[in-house]
């Protein structure tokens, strides 16, 4: 009964952080992807029910002082975030409270069962705004290069003048969701989960997990070079209108077509 009180006034203590998130936070730091993290965490650890009830059943009765220890840093941090009005750290304290929580009221062996879920949650931390900048600037001008490198191979009237392509009479923009970030961390977190659940060995998992940065950058070079072309020959209305919009598709598609394909090439090579 009272690990039921415990837990209860841990979801309590986090619920305002997590209406904020919801509300704002996420959308504010385009990282919408956070939005389905907390349900699939749920779901996780409903799939490893059965296996932690057991865990619980066989644990020993002491509480380790370890997780308590983690606990208590966790909460530490919870406070200060709080006080600082700094999501980030607010949310990252999230993690040391459950792992700790769950090591000194369950044991080890039902932390070990249920890590993976746990460690998952950082996915959804906020990074902050000026980490992010620092991120997708490189890679909007290197995918600016690589258009322009490209198309230009291919005798395409194309010009760069830092992030400002011109093509034919058409000029776009490489603004910040033009450097794939959003898609990159959203894949990841999908494929995360995909590569869990899978039942391949850890070496193939960790070339799967590898791969899916490399295959999310070419999704998207391929993404706005064609969207280049469609606003060169159709103008900037339907390029910069439906299709703009439709293209995110376009790259879902290409890396999970690209990691069922490395998998199949991968089980092929094993056989």
């Amino acid at each position: 009964m009272i690990n039921y009180i415990i837990w209860a006034m841990i979801v309590i203590l986090y619920t305002p952080l997590f209406f904020n998130l919801y509300r704002s936070e996420w959308k504010a730091f385009d990282y919408t992807h956070a939005y389905f993290i907390l349900p699939v965490f749920f779901w996780l650890i409903w799939r490893k029910r059965t296996t932690l009830k057991e865990a619980i059943q066989k644990s020993r009765l002491d509480h380790n002082l370890m997780g308590f220890f983690g606990f208590l840093v966790g909460i530490l941090l919870f406070i200060f975030g709080w006080r600082q009005q700094y999501s980030f750290i607010t949310t990252l304290s999230l993690l040391p409270v459950l792992l700790g929580l769950t090591t000194y009221l369950y044991g080890f062996q039902a932390t070990r069962i249920v890590l993976f879920p746990l460690l998952y949650l950082l996915l959804l931390v906020p990074i902050p705004i000026g980490i992010v900048d620092d991120l997708t600037l490189p890679m909007r001008y290197g995918l600016s290069v690589m258009t322009e490198i490209i198309l230009g191979f291919f005798h395409f009237p194309i010009s760069r003048e830092g992030l400002l392509l011109t093509i034919g009479e058409s000029e776009l923009f490489m603004g910040q969701p033009c450097s794939g970030f959003r898609s990159i961390i959203t894949m990841f977190s999908l494929s995360l989960v995909y590569v869990y659940l899978s039942r391949s060995s850890l070496f193939r998992k960790t070339i799967l997990v590898s791969s899916i940065v490399p295959f999310a950058v070419l999704g998207n070079l391929i993404r706005i070079i064609a969207l280049c072309l469609i606003t060169y020959y159709f103008g900037e209305e339907t390029g910069q209108g439906f299709f703009h919009s439709f293209s995110g598709i376009v790259i879902f598609v290409f890396i999970v077509s690209g990691l069922i394909g490395l998998e199949f090439m991968l089980e092929r090579c094993a056989r």
